[in-house]
């Protein structure tokens, strides 16, 4: 112990780095498969699809993000498959690593951006609870643009701190720069960088607000050019216009719809209470010492808050930003505090609770195989090698997209939900014209024998094959909340 303590003494920032790397390696191996809908089919699936050759780039002219992110991954799986790595999940063990690699940068300087602000010890508190903080290292490895916007987002706030003690005229223009590829893969950090560039107004850092402006504007400018103009072939900033319509409009698309304090509670929650409250009390704390950092979070916080339009991963952004000040904000606290300093038993044991519950949760999520049902199934069906077509079948009124990047064979997939008739699925085999499906998936077990029998009026001799169970976490998900987490087991079932 003695050794562990010198040598946190003596290299917080290696051993840091040491803890963030440990764990989102273990993500790379084992948190396999994908979060949510987007991180899967706005970028993989896309960029897949690109190189395929079935759906180009001006299809997506309308879309509500920047073509910037998918491209990149076009341009990954272009290289990989030049040098014959065909397999998905291979393709996907890359994706991971070199996501995980990137998310070191929000460690490294959210620990150097502590250090500028604050003591040695409490940065050295900010930075492992950046490694090692239960979600980040999951959410590290993967393809939402919600987390993919944080490291220049941090390099972006670090340059602006740092510009503060050095005094470079050059840092705020490269935080400019850093904040608008920020901006380029979540529109939505406009929030942060623009609330930022006021406080440097506000404190009358006329030429550092000047640069950083320019910053942001040029690259901004460059870069939406690049991906609207010159990949979509449509007008710059098109599809910031699009997200801005539809972030706005009242559950667009049957989007979830939240009260205006879900956001709060949600940061509640996954700061582990009740040490999260006092954690969140800390950063409000905050607001006046550290203001280039608390008004751009808070900012973007009261937005979201504000906006009809609720998803979880909206706020992801913010994260990293509100852990920090909150661990800064609430040390200064237990210094000051009168009522602390006499509890201090008291505080020692919340603290020790907080990492209990966070350690058993790291280990628990980074591991976790998300949506590894509907992944295993098509990578099941890939080593096939009679496959001719395959029907998905649920009993609910609407099937969960197939992540068809996973099926490595040009083989139609339908869809049969509870809603549609077997008439009308016979109707579209037909219309396709291609030979009939051969492979059913049955989706959970419910009824299962009633459901076979039904389609097997139109598949004839269905006989069961192999079923694939839902990861732990994905199961317990399903069994929280059904509606919005369909991670439901596969049963595979195959004509005579």
């Amino acid at each position: 112990m003695s050794r562990i303590y010198t040598a946190w003494e003596t290299r917080p920032l290696q051993i840091i780095m040491g803890l963030a790397l440990l764990f989102r390696m273990l993500a790379v191996v084992f948190a396999k498969g994908y979060g949510m809908h987007d991180d899967h089919f706005c970028v993989i699936d896309v960029a897949q699809q690109w190189l395929n050759g079935t759906l180009s780039v001006i299809d997506k002219g309308d879309n509500v993000r920047s073509l910037i992110y998918p491209w990149l991954h076009y341009a990954l799986f272009f290289g990989l498959e030049k040098i014959g790595m065909i397999d998905p999940q291979a393709k996907m063990f890359v994706v991971r690593l070199l996501h995980a690699l990137y998310s070191m940068l929000t460690v490294y300087f959210g620990y150097k951006t502590a250090l500028l602000i604050t003591d040695k010890k409490t940065a050295g508190h900010c930075g492992l609870l950046l490694a090692v903080f239960w979600i980040m290292p999951f959410m590290s490895v993967r393809n939402l643009i919600e987390f993919v916007c944080i490291p220049p987002m941090m390099i972006g706030i670090y340059l602006i701190v740092l510009n503060e003690v050095r005094g470079r005229r050059i840092f705020p223009v490269l935080a400019g720069v850093m904040m608008a590829l920020a901006f380029t893969f979540r529109f939505q950090t406009i929030v942060f960088a623009g609330v930022a560039g006021i406080v440097l107004l506000v404190k009358k850092h006329w030429s550092d607000a000047i640069g950083y402006g320019l910053g942001f504007m040029l690259s901004a400018l460059a870069l939406q050019t690049l991906s609207d103009a010159g990949l979509a072939h449509t007008y710059p900033f098109a599809s910031f216009v699009n997200a801005c319509y539809l972030f706005a409009v009242h559950d667009p698309n049957g989007y979830p719809v939240g009260p205006w304090y879900q956001y709060i509670g949600l940061l509640v929650g996954i700061f582990i209470p009740p040490m999260s409250l006092l954690l969140l009390y800390g950063f409000l704390k905050t607001w006046k010492a550290h203001a280039l950092i608390f008004w751009p979070t808070l900012m973007f916080l009261l937005v979201h808050s504000i906006i009809v339009n609720k998803q979880e991963r909206f706020i992801l952004p913010i994260v990293p930003f509100a852990l920090l000040l909150s661990v800064i904000g609430w040390r200064e606290v237990e210094r000051r505090a009168g009522f602390w300093i006499r509890h201090s038993r008291a505080l020692r044991g919340l603290w020790w609770w907080f990492w209990a519950v966070n350690t058993v949760l790291l280990c628990v999520v980074s591991t976790t195989y998300s949506k590894k049902s509907r992944v295993e199934t098509l990578t099941y069906l890939s080593h096939k090698n009679d496959v001719r077509g395959i029907v998905i079948e649920t009993q609910d009124n609407s099937p969960p997209l197939a992540p068809l990047f996973y099926l490595t064979k040009a083989a139609p997939v339908y869809y049969l939900p509870s809603s549609k008739k077997i008439e009308t699925l016979k109707v579209e085999i037909d219309s396709i014209g291609k030979p009939a499906p051969n492979y059913a998936v049955f989706l959970s077990q419910g009824n299962i024998q009633k459901r076979v029998a039904r389609l097997d009026s139109l598949m004839h001799g269905l006989r069961f094959e192999y079923t694939i169970t839902p990861s732990f976490i994905d199961g317990l998900l399903y069994m929280m909340n059904p509606r919005h987490n369909v991670n439901q087991s596969s049963s595979i079932y195959k004509c005579e």
